[in-house]
């Protein structure tokens, strides 16, 4: 288990652990209801979620600041995967003719019970899927989503979350969908309907919101309003909300509710595997997966760097995986490391994995005791701390450093962001990889391949885009391969050497040898190694001599297996570039001088 630390706790270490887990648990309260609400489900499955998973993740997992629990982007890919995806045997009212059902109403509002158990079952997936890829160190794979790909989705997510938050300002519906332009349609259609007092109040607290998180920033004597601020708005609202019932009863302001009491119920038994469950929530499964592990794992990684101690990735995989199984069994669904809350446990000086020990003990705290508080607590509150969550996942500034640093990379942002926001989140992210991987064949298909000369009065190579002023050895042609060589890339690579040969007699009378540098060539398979064997026999009859240097040893041996080291001569491999000039130069000179001798007799 990953509670080792905790044999060498002390005194101050454990009360740090407990400040921070209270302080979370405070922080996680409000959120976790709004993030549920995100999700299309009931709030208290937000409180169950950041009750067991965090629990377990304290007992597997390794980051000793990290904070597990229920985030924006899982919640609106659950959502998103998971809308219209329940069945007429699991909610005949849905599919009702006698135009009963109101409009605006959706299948997680009809069917609550039915929706939750799709949840419960995609957050076992996600548990499934990590824990396969933990024992089959598959973790490679979140490789595919790269900075550009996460930050343009999550910036879309943000405003697709935020857009749907408004309702509760506004004091009118807005459509239940992921497609910014239909939430935009809406909310501009049914304007006429805005309420006053809603929008005061959540612009009054979004306002509070705001500074409390400044200030703490700023000032290190008000840190804990960063925090606490959430839930004092939380209280003053619910206060205000009770104490003025005109408010909700005349002007429109919405509640909570009853929320349930009690511990957590068992749900394993709500739990489908079938084919047909499975075909509806795999993609939403896999996304959430990718999408959760990525931010988890970056947030671990970083927190453990702060306070120099290592992370696995595969056992963050596999802790991850058994807290979204096991939640799942216990009414929760997926959850993942939250940026926020991990930032707090950070701030306020969490030492052990103690700390999510206590955040989970203060929910179960909270889930006995303290529910019936809820009924009152604003929409708006809720509301407000959604907005003021998901505004440092807007980042504008990112796009404008990549259009900076590479257009290819600036590209990918906008397609992700722009898919997320007008496609759907589920879509973006598949767009999105898509073209990730597109690029990354583009790329490999054509490997950098550039042209060394010597740097005067030295035995040092470097490439001519490189250095300005350098040498070509008269008669040798110097070429680097900047890429493991394989089917996709080597007719590539032969059409270039080609054309450097063409290109190579305007600047000299006739090229006789051809090194190729292979320091970077950490692979070659069997078609690469025909092709190489190809130009060898062609170079031969132009009279060139083909000629290697900085072959490593597994590329080596493929292409010994493969007859090139018996084509071209074993005399032709070096160890370095300048060993084989030499040699060639000194084969020239041989040659020369034989052919001298043949004149003179």
């Amino acid at each position: 288990l990953a509670l080792a630390p905790l044999t060498v706790a002390t005194a101050a270490s454990l009360q740090a652990d407990l400040l921070a887990g209270l302080t979370v648990c405070v922080m996680v309260i409000p959120q976790s209801m709004s993030y549920a609400n995100i999700a299309g489900l009931p709030y208290v499955i937000g409180l169950y979620s950041a009750c067991v998973p965090t629990l377990v993740y304290a007992l597997f997992g390794q980051s000793r600041q990290l904070a597990v629990g229920p985030v924006a982007m899982v919640s609106l890919i659950l959502r998103a995967g998971l809308t219209g995806k329940l069945d007429e045997n699991q909610c005949p009212e849905w599919y009702n003719d006698d135009h009963s059902r109101p409009e605006g109403v959706y299948q997680n509002i009809i069917c609550t019970e039915e929706y939750c158990a799709l949840a419960f079952s995609v957050a076992a997936m996600i548990g499934v899927i990590k824990i396969f890829a933990c024992v089959f160190r598959l973790s490679f794979l979140v490789s595919f989503l790269g900075h550009p790909v996460i930050s343009g989705f999550s910036t879309g997510s943000a405003i697709i979350i935020g857009c749907s938050q408004l309702k509760y300002f506004l004091g009118y519906a807005l459509p239940s969908t992921d497609h910014v332009h239909e939430l935009l349609h809406g909310l501009i259609k049914d304007i006429h309907n805005i309420k006053p007092a809603p929008l005061l109040l959540g612009c009054t607290w979004l306002a509070y919101l705001m500074v409390t998180k400044r200030l703490a920033r700023k000032d290190r004597r008000f840190k804990m309003l960063g925090p606490l601020g959430p839930l004092l708005g939380c209280i003053a609202g619910t206060l205000l909300v009770w104490g003025f019932p005109a408010l909700r009863e005349k002007y429109h302001v919405r509640h909570v509710g009853d929320v349930p009491g009690g511990i957590f119920p068992v749900s394993a038994g709500n739990i489908t595997f079938t084919l047909e469950q499975f075909d509806k929530i795999k993609v939403t499964a896999v996304s959430a997966a990718l999408i959760g592990y990525m931010e988890s794992i970056a947030i671990a990684k970083n927190l453990a760097g702060q306070h120099s101690y290592s992370i696995d990735a595969g056992q963050e995989l596999l802790a991850l995986g058994i807290s979204n199984v096991i939640g799942a069994m216990f009414s929760c669904y997926p959850v993942t490391g939250s940026f926020s809350r991990s930032a707090v446990a950070n701030t306020t000086g969490a030492q052990t994995q103690l700390a999510g020990v206590v955040t989970a003990v203060g929910m179960l705290v909270v889930l006995l005791c303290l529910t019936p508080m809820f009924y009152y607590l604003p929409m708006f509150a809720l509301a407000a701390i959604v907005l003021n969550s998901v505004m440092q996942l807007v980042a504008y500034d990112v796009a404008i450093e990549l259009w900076k640093v590479k257009k290819w990379d600036f590209v990918l942002w906008v397609v992700s962001f722009l898919g997320t926001l007008f496609v759907g989140p589920l879509e973006g992210i598949a767009l999105s990889v898509l073209m990730s991987i597109c690029l990354i064949i583009h790329e490999s298909v054509r490997p950098h391949i550039t042209v060394l000369w010597r740097l005067p009065g030295t035995n040092i190579y470097r490439s001519i885009d490189q250095e300005k002023h350098g040498q070509f050895v008269e008669g040798v042609l110097i070429v680097r391969v900047g890429a493991s060589l394989y089917f996709a890339n080597a007719q590539y690579v032969k059409e270039a050497l080609l054309k450097f040969i063409e290109d190579l007699a305007q600047v000299q009378d006739h090229t006789e040898y051809l090194v190729l540098e292979m320091a970077s060539v950490v692979s070659i398979d069997s078609t690469a190694a025909h092709v190489i064997r190809d130009v060898i026999e062609e170079l031969r009859r132009r009279g060139i001599v083909t000629t290697f240097a900085m072959v490593n040893r597994r590329a080596m041996d493929t292409l010994k297996r493969a007859s090139v080291v018996l084509c071209a001569g074993e005399g032709w491999f070096f160890p370095s570039v300048d060993e084989a000039v030499r040699s060639c130069l000194s084969h020239r000179y041989m040659r020369e001088s034989k052919s001298g001798d043949v004149e003179e007799g």
